[in-house]
C-alpha cells in the first residue's frame, strides 16, 4: 500500500530523521519526496510504500506520537498507483521547463499557470522563490509541465509566452527535459 503524507510545522533540525525513521522501523520505503522551508515553517510531502496493513498501523501510531509531541501537523491518505513505480509524466508526454525571473509582483504564478491550463498542459512541478535584499530582489519561478510528445504546441504557446514577458515584465524561457535531445 502507498500513503501520501503531507507535514507541516515550525521548523527544526530532526523532523526528516523522525519521519524517515517512523517509515523504516515500521517496514515501509520512502518513494518520492519533496521538502522545503517556507518563512521558517517546514513543509513536507512524501509516498511512503509500506508492505501490509499491520505496518501501516505501526506507521501511523508512529506519526500520531510525533504530531502530538512535536506540533507537526500531519495528514495521510491512501493511494492508488496510476503510474509505473517512478513514472511522475503521463504516457505520451515529455517534461518541459518553464522558468519565470524578474521583478517581484503579484500574479506572476497565476498568468503563467492559467496559460498553460489554457493549452491543457498539466504542471508536475512548481518552485519559486524571492531572491536578494532591498531594490536588488529578484523573483524566480521553475515549473514543470508535461507537453504531448511530437506535438508542435509551443510553436503555439511561444508568442502567448512572448505576451506574457511585455505584461509582467520578466524573462520566461522554455526548456526540454527530454534525455534524448542531451
Amino acid at each position: 500500500m502507498i500513503l501520501a503524507i503531507t507535514v507541516t510545522g515550525k521548523d527544526r533540525p530532526g523532523i526528516v530523521a523522525a519521519l524517515t525513521g517512523a517509515l523504516y522501523r515500521a517496514g515501509g520505503n520512502l518513494e518520492d519526496a519533496s521538502m522545503t522551508i517556507l518563512e521558517g515553517e517546514f513543509a513536507m510531502i512524501f509516498l511512503a510504500a509500506l508492505p501490509n496493513q499491520s505496518a501501516q498501523d505501526r506507521f501511523s501510531s508512529t506519526l500520531n506520537e510525533l504530531e502530538t509531541k512535536s506540533s507537526l501537523v500531519i495528514s495521510m491518505k491512501e493511494i492508488r498507483r496510476r503510474l509505473i513505480r517512478g513514472e511522475k509524466h503521463g504516457r505520451g508526454t515529455s517534461p518541459w521547463t518553464i522558468s519565470v525571473l524578474g521583478k517581484d509582483r503579484a500574479g506572476i504564478v497565476y498568468f503563467v499557470s492559467k496559460l498553460l491550463a489554457d493549452f491543457k498542459l498539466n504542471i508536475t512541478d512548481l518552485n519559486s522563490k524571492i531572491i536578494g535584499t532591498g531594490k536588488k530582489t529578484a523573483y524566480a519561478l521553475v515549473l514543470e509541465a508535461d507537453v504531448p510528445k511530437r506535438s508542435k504546441l509551443f510553436m503555439r504557446i511561444k508568442p502567448q509566452l512572448a505576451k506574457l514577458e511585455k505584461k509582467l515584465g520578466v524573462r520566461i524561457s522554455i526548456n526540454s527535459l527530454d534525455s534524448s535531445r542531451f
